[in-house]
């Protein structure tokens, strides 16, 4: 029985390194060429009949981890970049100046959509008033799985305006996301810190099959302050610094974690965060006065934000979502 269990976490952890391997000949050393292809099917045949015809099994494994660790040297070797042809929409790395109570960000995307594949991409630089901060909201965007969600944050500084802030996949020229490619060195990480209404329209209007949730948080005054220097202590490091994404371990939701890690413990939501608003709720982090499954259904708000006019989007979108009375400010 004790070899039985030997040889299956041997054959099991000989699949999961023949694979991860294969998938990164097809998209880190063949950067998604055809010869790519042939190359990885090539490699799973050659691991698989080196399994079959090598005998005891140990031995083509410790050749098989002889091997992976020499792959792994070259494949962690590879460096992120900021000198690449982005997409437009995530071409300018935002930076933040905070200068006494003024805060200066430069670089906050205010793209107009005016519908699929029609939009109009504009970066400004905008200051607010750290000691306007007032209010904080998350916006919950799910693309057909119940499993995972992408959670951005809304920053309130009252009479000075909204600021969004997304943790998201830095887009090259062409590049779309799928999520095997996002395992490997493909995509570069960036926060995207946006207009509300360009944050909003991009997922309801400009997108397609999205389903976008916008939720009032309750944190304490000072945690979301602390929350806000944060986000741009990481907005700055980065523009330093570029940094790899990954689909699992720098996400969305797991660097929001590491840059508050000495404030947060661990979940594994933070993996799996399809169930983000749910935990939010259960640890009084929205409002309290409906039950989830009716506050979740209330505040989706794909189709009030696509008719809600420019001037005064924000407010007119919260006007009837619950959790937002006596928030809304009158833009």
């Amino acid at each position: 029985m004790a070899w039985f269990l030997t040889e299956f976490l041997i054959y099991l952890v000989a699949f999961i390194l023949v694979m991860w391997i294969a998938g990164a000949i097809f998209y880190d050393l063949c950067c998604l060429r055809f010869v790519g292809r042939i190359l990885a099917i090539a490699w799973v045949l050659a691991a698989l009949a080196i399994f079959i015809f090598w005998q005891p099994p140990w031995q083509p494994f410790l050749a098989l981890l002889t091997f992976s660790i020499s792959f792994l040297w070259w494949w962690f070797s590879q460096r992120p970049s900021h000198d690449r042809v982005w997409d437009v929409d995530f071409s300018q790395l935002p930076r933040v100046d905070i200068d006494g109570d003024t805060i200066t960000i430069e670089n906050v995307r205010n793209t107009e959509y005016r519908g699929l594949e029609d939009s109009t991409t504009r970066y400004e630089t905008r200051s607010y008033r750290f000691s306007q901060l007032q209010g904080l909201d998350i916006l919950i965007l799910y693309w057909g799985s119940t499993w995972m969600c992408h959670p951005m944050l809304i920053f309130d500084f009252g009479p000075d305006g909204r600021v969004c802030i997304s943790i998201e996949v830095r887009y090259r020229a062409g590049q779309d996301y799928a999520f095997f490619r996002s395992l490997y060195r493909q995509q570069e990480i960036i926060y995207v810190v946006s207009d509300e209404r360009d944050a909003i329209l991009r997922r309801t209007k400009w997108l397609e099959g999205l389903d976008l949730y916008l939720y009032h948080l309750h944190p304490k005054p000072l945690g979301m302050q602390l929350f806000f220097l944060e986000y741009a202590s990481s907005i700055n490091m980065l523009a330093e610094r570029p940094r790899w994404y990954h689909g699992l371990t720098t996400n969305c939701t797991t660097s929001i974690y590491m840059q508050a890690r000495a404030r947060l413990h661990w979940d594994w939501k933070m993996l799996f965060n399809g169930a983000l608003d749910r935990f939010l709720y259960d640890h009084k982090f929205l409002d309290q006065n409906l039950p989830f499954e009716s506050l979740k259904q209330q505040s989706r708000i794909n189709d009030v934000a696509n008719r809600a006019p420019e001037e005064g989007f924000g407010d007119y979108i919260r006007r009837e979502l619950p959790g937002y009375r006596g928030h809304i400010r009158h833009e």
